[in-house]
């Protein structure tokens, strides 16, 4: 509810370099709930305690202007200014920090939302959403259900922290907000380019796929949007940090992307997602978690394990393919793609004098000097039928 956030925010603004006898400071929004900001946090809770010991603190012309429908121009741009930098893990986290601000419920009257100053009266939102259309993007997070499902309708989407609060709003607990919202996508999606769904790529596959209330069906509308598949190759590509393994091992769940694994192979800036697509490639099947069992050790005792339960589907490899990423692996300045490539050469043996073998038999990795430690015992013939 931007009144009553407003209005807290007017309440518990300071600026440090603010002359004594000036003004009353001017609201800084964003910087008490910037998931970046835990130590200042910290530090502006403890001074806010003490401002709210100052009974003068409620005169400030800032929270009577909010009282009556007027909006503080220096915090909606402070707003407007951080609300760009937040990635969309980061956006996501903003709903919370917003609606604990709320100290009252709003009155609801014929003519709309009062503000929470008894003295107030109703104020006209449409008013505010023509004259700020950044006003929009901090309403789209109000604990108003009428207030976010008008702000879906008028905010501007034009970056990727806006799209995100609209995916946000997509599942949204209030069944008509969600209806809005499906259809401000819809209308959005069209218009993105591949530039544009980049930085939300990996944020749906890892968190809104996993909604339920509409994260599936916003899922599936990105999913067939014409540059998705191009939008998921780049996203793995050019990412080096998140969920990436999980994200992709549950992506691999289908076929669709299997043309996009060879380049993720050899080309992918995480280890992580090179490892995953080079394990997929030389054993020929794709493996990801569906969930988990518990595994009982005494239920006298109560003892038991938690142990995932993996499900895995083939995938097609042509023998070229195959060679040519055991190879790729053998090679990579990673010790975790080396012990894949000594993994599977233990499995199917190499050739007498391979050049691949006593590269890894030399190599200063441990894990992968152990490996190929057990290969030359199992394929040259010092390997017992019971250990091998």
């Amino acid at each position: 509810m931007p009144a009553g956030l407003q209005v807290d925010a007017a309440l518990h603004g300071w600026d440090p370099q603010a002359r004594a006898g000036s003004t009353p400071a001017q609201s800084n929004l964003v910087a008490e709930i910037h998931p970046a900001n835990a130590l200042f946090c910290v530090w502006f809770d403890l001074r806010v305690k003490k401002m709210k010991l100052n009974k003068d603190i409620s005169r400030f012309d800032a929270a009577w202007q909010v009282a009556n429908g007027k909006l503080d121009p220096f915090a909606l741009s402070l707003f407007e200014e951080r609300r760009k930098l937040l990635s969309p893990q980061q956006v996501a986290q903003l709903d919370q920090p917003f609606r604990s601000k709320a100290y009252r419920a709003p009155v609801r009257t014929a003519s709309g939302v009062t503000s929470w100053f008894t003295k107030s009266g109703p104020v006209d939102w449409d008013a505010q959403f023509s004259r700020n259309p950044t006003f929009g993007l901090l309403a789209i997070h109000a604990a108003d259900g009428h207030l976010r499902e008008r702000a879906v309708q008028v905010a501007p989407m034009d970056d990727t922290a806006a799209l995100t609060a609209l995916l946000l709003r997509c599942n949204d607990w209030a069944a008509q907000v969600r209806k809005v919202a499906f259809s401000r996508l819809e209308a959005v999606l069209p218009r993105l380019n591949q530039a544009e769904l980049v930085p939300l790529c990996l944020f749906v596959l890892d968190r809104v796929a996993r909604w339920e209330r509409g994260g599936a069906a916003v899922a599936q509308m990105l999913a067939a949007h014409r540059d998705w598949p191009l939008v998921v190759k780049a996203t793995f590509l050019e990412t080096a940090t998140g969920p990436l393994p999980r994200s992709l091992r549950q992506l691999l769940r289908s076929p669709d992307h299997n043309w996009a694994l060879p380049d993720l192979a050899l080309h992918a800036q995480s280890v992580f997602v090179r490892a995953v697509t080079v394990e997929t490639l030389l054993t020929g099947h794709a493996h990801w978690t569906e969930g988990y069992d518990w595994v009982w050790h005494d239920k006298v005792f109560n003892l038991r394990q938690k142990v995932p339960r993996r499900e895995k589907r083939a995938v097609e490899v042509s023998s070229a393919t195959r060679a040519m990423m055991l190879r790729h692996a053998g090679q990579d300045k990673s010790a975790k793609l080396r012990s894949l490539a000594a993994d599977y050469l233990i499995t199917v043996g190499a050739p007498e004098g391979d050049g691949l073998v006593t590269s890894l038999t030399n190599d200063k990795a441990k894990s992968v000097q152990w490996r190929m430690t057990y290969y030359h015992k199992k394929w040259v013939g010092n390997l017992s039928a019971q250990e091998s």
